[in-house]
């Protein structure tokens, strides 16, 4: 595969991924305009309120404002092969500013995996209790109820399979894969806190390198850019950078309509 094309299997495979989880959301929708995608909903997180695939000009990026002026949280996605190239500008103009920065990485499958015992989440109860364990690991400082939300739509989300990898008889660590035609996504790769720095993490990763192979796919995952030299060491290689737009509070409809 050319970079091109391994920047969009990799970009496809996000808008997925992400798609997925925010229409498990209850009461969450898509709008999908000639410039971008959106998922809005209920419920105040960016899980189900962000926009991406975006092909701007100013109308559409004027129309995107004006969807996310009116939610408390939103995020704007930009992905390796938007368009056009002067993208940021667009979104500048209409007030939108980058809050932070994702690496977008791909690595070769490799073959066969040794390690601890991988377990798919095939049953919906076995997939809420993977999904519960990964909020627990991610969002332990968010309320219960949050967490709950979270963890139902994770289970509930379609085409995204859960793992538990299981070590000393106990769930140590899972993963979230959306497989895709050429490219396999690795998210919500996490460790249990009293299991960290045992080489679980990599032991997980790993394995899904060597499932990938089986399906003659290529693998991509999103990471802080601290995160980066570990995945590199992992056999991973940048392939491009996403941004993630936000509006400031100030030009928010349900802000400034405050009396």
């Amino acid at each position: 595969m050319t970079l091109p094309e391994i920047q969009s299997g990799a970009s496809d495979n996000l808008l997925r991924t992400y798609f997925s989880l925010g229409l498990a959301i209850p009461n969450s929708t898509m709008i999908a305009e000639d410039g971008f995608k959106a998922c809005v909903g209920e419920f105040d997180h960016p899980i189900c309120n962000f926009a991406a695939g975006l092909h701007l000009d100013p109308w559409s990026a004027k129309q995107l404002k004006h969807l996310a002026s009116n939610k408390r949280s939103f995020n704007v996605y930009v992905l390796p092969g938007d368009t056009p190239r002067h993208l940021g500008e667009l979104l500048h103009r209409c007030d939108f500013r980058v809050s932070y920065r994702l690496v977008q990485m791909v690595a070769e499958p490799v073959g066969s995996h040794h390690g601890p015992r991988v377990l798919a989440a095939e049953s919906h109860e076995k997939r809420l209790d993977v999904a519960r364990f990964m909020t627990e690991q991610f969002f332990n400082r968010q309320s219960e109820t949050f967490r709950q939300r979270v963890a139902q739509a994770t289970a509930d989300a379609k085409g995204l399979d859960l793992y538990e990898l299981l070590a000393y008889d106990r769930r140590c660590a899972a993963v979230m894969l959306c497989p895709g035609d050429s490219v396999v996504g690795i998210y919500n790769l996490c460790v249990a806190a009293a299991n960290r720095g045992v080489g679980l993490g990599k032991e997980l990763t790993a394995w899904a390198l060597s499932e990938a192979f089986k399906a003659g796919k290529v693998v991509t995952l999103q990471c802080d850019s601290r995160l980066q030299p570990w995945y590199v060491n992992q056999g991973f290689r940048s392939t491009g950078m996403i941004d993630v737009y936000t509006l400031p509070k100030s030009t928010r409809s349900d802000i400034m309509n405050v009396t």
